[in-house]
């Protein structure tokens, strides 16, 4: 009998953690349901069948979907690196679709999607609480218009999928408007629509939250100090661990960053027009992406500007800043070789 391999596959930023937290939590009442809730990690961290599929490790393909599963006819897997697996790696692709078809699967996809506006705020946000980069947001905006097909242009990324008859691909709109994500994903035509009872509530507490206006100011500024002390920003380690130990203590998160004037908004939805337009006509025909995405509550730009600091915030952002480049450098000895202070400014 054919098997089902279902595969929820982000996109990034699209609440895939609280998603991933809620199946763990609902492991039990999969397994009632006919369907085995892959093992998302392994032990090294990695993700587990992203990792097989791009060393197109037949073998261990083989052996990690049938391992466990003589009961089950329905296998379920989430991570959000699959996006940009399916949509970059057409040999990869193409591997693995033959290789679930010499197994007997069949491919069902699941994947979020963001209004663009929103989503290059929230990438943003990523980027800098990471310390990947020191941009403003319009050289932000930039990039990711010209040279992030692969990111943002719906259009241009999943075509190769929409059109593929091997896989069975769901495209659901995101925001808060929409609902509870994982309710939405779980209430997919063909996923699990005989589930009558209640889906039990995430067991991760640990919020995956942005780090407010604040947060975001001071990432960029640590970023800026980083690369005027001559560190690599890109082979920096625990990079995204700071928010946590350090700002949600703080409630800086309350105070949500936007970044993004309404001229930078009108600017982004001109440019995806046309292709959020024919990605409609393919993935829900009669509608607009607009009437898909209108309705949300307006976002107005929340930044931090330096002349609202206080002098009582400004040693708030300098003694933190000293804390977590000392952090870093304690992480990342190789990276400060050569550094001999901090030198905040």
């Amino acid at each position: 009998m054919v098997k089902t391999l279902l595969i929820h596959a982000g996109t990034h930023k699209t609440a895939s953690t609280y998603i991933q937290s809620r199946l763990l939590s609902n492991k039990k009442n999969l397994e009632i349901n006919g369907v085995r809730l892959l093992d998302i990690r392994e032990k090294r961290g990695e993700k587990k069948l992203p990792s097989i599929i791009c060393s197109r490790d037949f073998d261990e393909l083989h052996s990690y979907l049938n391992r466990d599963c003589e009961q089950c006819e329905v296998l379920l897997y989430s991570a959000e690196q699959f996006t940009q697996l399916l949509v970059r790696g057409k040999k990869r692709l193409e591997w693995f679709l033959s290789a679930l078809e010499s197994m007997e699967f069949r491919l069902r996809v699941a994947i979020f999607v963001r209004d663009q506006p929103d989503y290059i705020n929230s990438m943003y946000i990523q980027k800098a609480k990471k310390f990947i980069h020191s941009m403003d947001v319009s050289e932000y905006i930039y990039e990711c218009l010209h040279y992030e097909k692969s990111w943002f242009n719906y259009n241009y990324m999943f075509s190769r999928l929409i059109d593929d008859p091997r896989i069975d691909v769901d495209f659901l709109p995101y925001g808060r408007k929409f609902g509870d994500p994982f309710e939405r994903l779980m209430a997919l035509p063909g996923w699990f629509a005989g589930f009558r009872s209640e889906w039990l509530p995430s067991v991760n507490s640990d919020p995956n939250d942005q780090p407010g206006a604040k947060g975001v100011y001071l990432a960029l500024s640590i970023s800026k100090q980083l690369e005027r002390l001559g560190v690599d920003l890109c082979k920096l380690k625990g990079k995204g661990s700071y928010v946590r130990k350090y700002l949600l203590p703080l409630g800086w998160g309350s105070d949500r960053y936007f970044g993004l004037q309404e001229d930078d908004v009108k600017l982004i939805r001109r440019f995806y027009k046309k292709s959020n337009k024919k990605f409609c006509e393919k993935v829900w025909p009669g509608q607009s992406w607009r009437s898909v995405f209108g309705g949300q509550e307006k976002r107005h730009c929340n930044v931090l500007i330096e002349s609202d600091l206080s002098d009582a915030e400004r040693d708030e952002m300098r003694f933190l800043a000293e804390k977590i480049i000392d952090d870093l450098r304690e992480i990342n000895p190789n990276s400060f070789s050569g550094v001999v202070n901090n030198c905040i400014e």
